[in-house]
């Protein structure tokens, strides 16, 4: 580096159509005559120009911990975080990027040219002061799910619509007959309104504790964790609560100060009379929290026995976590609650707590899970590069079960990684041992969906999908997977269904807005889905003269060869992304380019598969290249161990789909 480019670099500089001014903290796309400059976080813009001063060069991470801190020793995700926000303020993706490159376990470079500006003044659109506390104006691409969309479902409204979605016990014909058996519970939220610091971090974890806990109870079903909260926040009773979700029984109770330190309430309700079957309360010091947890699952579960055949009970259950070290626990269920949020800085908040956790207690072996699970999910929200974040989720599942001794506390997660990287088999193995250890679990359930929906087993998907709304209703995730399903399957009433109720439920933008598109051109909503993709476009500065000729080649097929020499143009230009051509490729018919597309991808999203066995892709599906991809993805090897698709067979030497 010159000292010279060091001097313009700090001045200004010039970026493809970005104008960036160190001194200012601001980028100005200059393409966009209406762009008003985006303002970047000191530490941020010194990494871009960290990156300028040395154009051409990959910059190593003691490079930059040298320039931009001082020689201060960071963490890692401090770094990670700066590139990451940087992609975001320049639509940049690590899937095809075009200002940052990712060199696996080395550094970044900068791929565009930077040149000098021609003065120094500075910008001519201020940018308003932010606000104290309020959100940068960069904001991630890909979808995310609402961060606290709970407290968006507050209204009596919606708790009232959604109640008609579930059907509600009626009363027994006989009063004289005994009570009918618990088979179905739901455990709420406790309230933690009197708690404060530990007890308030306690009581938001308790109900989930206990609800794993009871989860080992052959017979006994507990709903989801989402649907409980939704009902909780809507401050509807707990025997209302109940009824709508047509349960047996409802556990609810309270977090308090007391003299000693906590004093936790329990009760047990049944929902079709509101009789109170069971209710302790249970005084301990904040140190005693364990022998609480453990206590209370086991004492419901010991008033469970009167209502359920002892055969049915595999011993009584423990709540008590991996460690015994109280700090290191709450730093646990603050990880834990960060998870649930989904979301880029709600997963970044969860990695640094369970590594404070594991820091506090190296023997934590659920921390290591939940660690790895944040690192799994970080790619859908963020542009990290995925295979970083896989080997990082990986290193911690490997010492979770090495901490453990098992393989079973880690299935769960080592299921969604192996099938993330596309590795069939162990992803099956991994997923059936996770739902043999915790069959209530609805995200679990949901990614093996996933699984069954990218090897072609579509209507296995949607058995597991359904097992999932089953234990958790009104959780958006799963509504919305279910509308991608039944999409898939050809069924757009049932489809457009789900999408409405997943967005009801909080979900404002799908994972991926493409299947709210296909959804739209099957209901011929032509002009809603142009408009879809011309917003997809400009969010990372494309042009869309491609959209409605692509479209009107969908209608016409006498037109496709013109729509698909014209999208050839637009990939080679970097106008269309890869995964946008992959999926026009499908609906255009071309299977020779949609097969390309999908193998030569840097992500190979394992998502995508299952739209080549959708019912848009059945002329994919028919081209003999089709039998020839699923064999060298390894899906035959798969399928010959866990049983073969409807739309596929061997024939001969060949594999023949349709």
């Amino acid at each position: 580096m010159s000292t010279v480019q060091g001097r313009w670099a700090d001045a200004g500089f010039l970026l493809a159509d970005w104008e960036v001014r160190p001194r200012y903290g601001t980028l100005l796309c200059r393409s966009d005559p209406t762009a008003t400059p985006v303002q970047l976080e000191p530490r941020v813009m010194a990494v871009l120009v960290c990156l300028a001063k040395h154009s051409g060069e990959v910059v190593t991470r003691d490079e930059f911990i040298a320039d931009v801190w001082g020689g201060r020793v960071v963490s890692d995700e401090a770094l990670s975080r700066c590139i990451s926000l940087l992609r975001h303020a320049l639509a940049d993706d690590t899937r095809e990027p075009r200002f940052i490159r990712t060199v696996a376990k080395v550094g970044y470079a900068l791929l565009q040219p930077p040149t000098p500006l021609t003065s120094a003044a500075p910008p001519d659109t201020a940018l308003p002061p932010r606000p104290e506390g309020a959100p940068e104006a960069v904001q991630p691409r890909r979808a995310r799910i609402r961060r606290d969309f709970v407290a968006a479902l507050v209204g009596v409204g919606l708790v009232t619509a959604i109640a008609a979605l579930f059907a509600l016990r009626g009363p027994r014909p006989d009063p004289d007959a005994p009570p009918p058996p618990v088979t179905r519970l739901l455990v709420l939220p406790f309230d933690v309104h009197e708690a404060r610091d530990l007890g308030r971090d306690v009581g938001n974890e308790l109900a989930e504790e206990i609800s794993v806990s009871l989860a080992r109870v052959r017979g006994l079903r507990i709903s989801g964790s989402t649907s409980a909260s939704v009902l909780a926040a809507s401050h509807a009773a707990a025997v209302d609560a109940g009824r709508k979700l047509g349960v047996d029984a409802v556990l609810d109770g309270a977090v308090a100060e007391s003299a000693q330190g906590l004093r936790v309430t329990v009760r047990l309700t049944r929902t079709d009379d509101a009789h109170l079957l069971w209710s302790r309360v249970y005084e301990r010091k904040a140190e005693d929290i364990f022998a609480v947890e453990s206590s209370i699952a086991s004492a419901v579960v010991r008033e469970l026995l009167g209502l359920l055949s002892r055969e049915s009970l595999v011993g009584v259950p423990s709540a008590e976590p991996d460690s015994r070290d109280l700090a290191a626990y709450q730093l646990y269920l603050r990880g834990a609650y960060q998870l649930r949020l989904r979301g880029e800085e709600s997963l970044r908040l969860a990695i640094d707590r369970f590594s404070a956790a594991l820091r506090q207690d190296p023997s934590y072996a659920r921390a290591q899970v939940g660690l790895a699970s944040a690192y799994v999910l970080l790619p859908s929200y963020t542009f990290e590069d995925p295979d970083e974040m896989y080997a990082l989720a990986g290193k911690a599942l490997d010492a979770a079960d090495r901490l453990s001794g098992t393989r079973s506390l880690s299935a769960g997660t080592r299921a969604y990684l192996s099938f993330t990287r596309r590795r069939w088999l162990d992803a099956e193995v991994s997923f059936r041992t996770a739902i043999a250890a915790d069959p209530n679990n609805p995200e679990i359930r949901q990614q093996y969906s996933q699984l069954l929906g990218a090897t072609g087993r579509l209507d296995a998907a949607l058995a597991q999908i359904q097992l999932a709304r089953d234990i958790d209703p009104l959780a958006p995730v799963v509504a919305d997977r279910m509308g991608i399903l039944h999409l898939w399957l050809g069924r757009d009433a049932e489809a457009a269904t789900d999408v409405a109720l997943a967005r009801e439920l909080g979900l404002e933008e799908a994972a991926y807005p493409e299947t709210k598109i296909i959804l739209d051109l099957h209901q011929h909503a032509d002009t809603v889905a142009a408009d879809a993709l011309r917003s997809l476009q400009h969010t990372v500065n494309r042009p869309d003269a491609w959209i409605e000729p692509t479209l009107e080649a969908y209608r016409h097929p006498d037109k496709r060869q013109a729509a698909i020499e014209l999208l050839d143009r637009a990939r080679d230009l970097g106008a269309v992304s890869a995964r946008v051509y992959f999926g026009a490729m499908v609906l255009l018919g071309s299977a020779a380019r949609a097969l390309r597309a999908v193998s030569v991808r840097n992500d190979r999203d394992a998502n995508d598969l299952e739209f080549l066995f959708s019912v848009d892709a059945m002329a994919i599906r028919r081209d003999p290249l089709f039998g020839d991809f699923v064999r060298d993805i390894g899906l035959s090897a798969y399928w010959d161990r866990f049983g073969w698709p409807a739309a596929c067979r061997r024939d001969g030497g060949r594999i023949a789909c349709h």
